[in-house]
């Protein structure tokens, strides 16, 4: 568990992981999709998701045009993310205690 948590935990990662799950695949599409990330975040944050098996990069024929696509494992995640997110929305809700409008409510 530590593991996972470390690995998506870290400074934006966890919303770059999910931009490219939604269908971000350039960097500039990611760079767009989370914004306020720096661009030698960004990059650093799509090698680390690479070394570590999430996500595949690939080149295509016309120079500069770099796409990232999610493996089977950050396929995989998708449960888990979504449930972090459900819980963020439900009990932070930007108040830092039980939003009114969580589930059962």
């Amino acid at each position: 568990m530590q593991q996972a948590l470390e690995l998506i935990g870290g400074r934006w990662t966890g919303s770059i992981l999910l931009a490219v799950l939604s269908g971000a695949r350039r960097f500039s599409d990611i760079r767009v999709a989370v914004p306020g990330v720096s661009d030698r975040l960004l990059c650093d944050r799509l090698r680390r998701l690479e070394a570590e098996g999430l996500l595949e990069r690939h080149t295509a024929t016309d120079p500069g045009l770099v796409g990232y696509s999610p493996t089977a494992a950050a396929q995989a995640l998708v449960p888990a993310l979504r449930a972090l997110s459900d819980w963020t929305t439900h009990w932070r809700g930007g108040t830092g205690r039980e939003s009114d409008t969580g589930p059962g409510r």
